[in-house]
């Protein structure tokens, strides 16, 4: 029987929101297990108001030291389980050393022999949701009282900010459409070119929208181009945005437009509708990637893409593949939403 259980999700921002079922599925079965989150430092936040978690262990690249005190800390926690949702040896190799009786994840890892629990999943067939796989383990486990409806909620300090922020920039009370044209760069995504021609589409369809631009340090030169190339008005939020302050953003935004990210997630268990832009290489596939909650529009390019793990980008007889993307179906989307 589960006292006292670990989850493990050491990745990134839309693959710690897609484990938050986990974590409520394991209360609503018994909400006497107690159950702490592993997870990477700057995805700490995604938890403010998260009822389904007791505790939360940062994770970070170790060094002898910081493995020692993460062992420490761990091995206090007295954890009989631990459920291991992004394999990593590293990892493993720690809630091991931390002495957890029973260590369960999904096969087909060298190091799994590592684990006291194999679950066999073919994840990278793409057949269902990543939500769906997460949960298949704990049914491993015997869980039986499934709970996937997850709803993000900002804090009160973060969208008093935002609030603030928005006041500022005079958008208080204004229609917003978010766009996020960065990514984590994990497949090709929809160019810079193509997002200033959508915004002025969509100024020129929908005028009483103002155009809110979200983006991280990292997207520099995709903004300076996205500036250079827009000739209509645009609102570039500031880069050092907290993720609180970047869910309680989103919650004030009406749609949410981006390549397949972290942020399209966070719209998504916010409820707020979707469109995500798709890349047709089949690892990236929207069955098991794409937005999982709320009103949601899934844009792939064209073509039948001859790729399975990675695109060949120039080297390939589609490419770029995107450019051949149109905006039809997304207008109609936008205009079902009836606003």
């Amino acid at each position: 029987m589960i006292k006292r259980i670990i989850v493990s999700e050491t990745d990134r921002i839309g693959d710690v929101i897609l484990s938050l079922p986990v974590f409520k599925s394991l209360k609503k079965w018994d909400k006497s297990i107690y159950t702490a989150a592993l997870i990477s430092p700057y995805t700490k936040e995604l938890f403010k108001n998260f009822k389904y978690v007791d505790d939360i262990i940062e994770y970070t690249n170790y060094d002898k030291n910081t493995f020692h005190n993460m062992r420490i800390q761990i091995k206090a926690g007295n954890f009989d389980t631990a459920l291991i949702l992004h394999p990593d040896y590293k990892v493993v190799k720690l809630i091991k050393k931390s002495e957890i009786p029973r260590i369960i994840s999904y096969g087909w890892k060298w190091y799994q022999f590592l684990y006291t629990d194999t679950v066999i999943q073919h994840r990278s067939k793409n057949e269902k949701h990543q939500i769906e796989y997460n949960i298949d383990l704990l049914k491993a486990l015997g869980v039986d009282i499934i709970d996937t409806n997850i709803i993000l909620t900002p804090s009160i300090d973060d969208l008093k900010f935002i609030k603030k922020l928005l006041k500022e920039k005079k958008l208080n009370n204004k229609k917003l459409i978010g766009i996020h044209p960065g990514s984590g760069k994990s497949s090709n995504n929809l160019p810079v070119e193509k997002y200033a021609k959508l915004i002025s589409l969509l100024k020129n369809k929908f005028p009483k929208y103002e155009i809110v631009i979200t983006h991280s340090s990292k997207d520099k030169a995709i903004i300076q181009k996205l500036i250079t190339l827009s000739s209509k008005k645009i609102y570039l939020m500031p880069e050092n945005l907290t993720l609180g302050n970047l869910i309680a953003l989103i919650s004030q935004m009406k749609l949410f437009i981006s390549n397949s990210t972290g942020p399209l997630h966070i719209a998504s268990a916010l409820r707020i509708p979707t469109i995500g832009f798709y890349s047709p290489v089949f690892v990236h596939s929207p069955t098991r990637w794409g937005p999982y909650w709320g009103k949601r529009l899934i844009i792939k390019p064209p073509v039948d893409c001859p790729e399975k793990w990675h695109c060949k980008y120039d080297k390939c007889k589609y490419y770029n593949c995107f450019d051949k993307i149109e905006f039809k179906e997304l207008i109609e989307f936008i205009n079902k939403l009836k606003y």
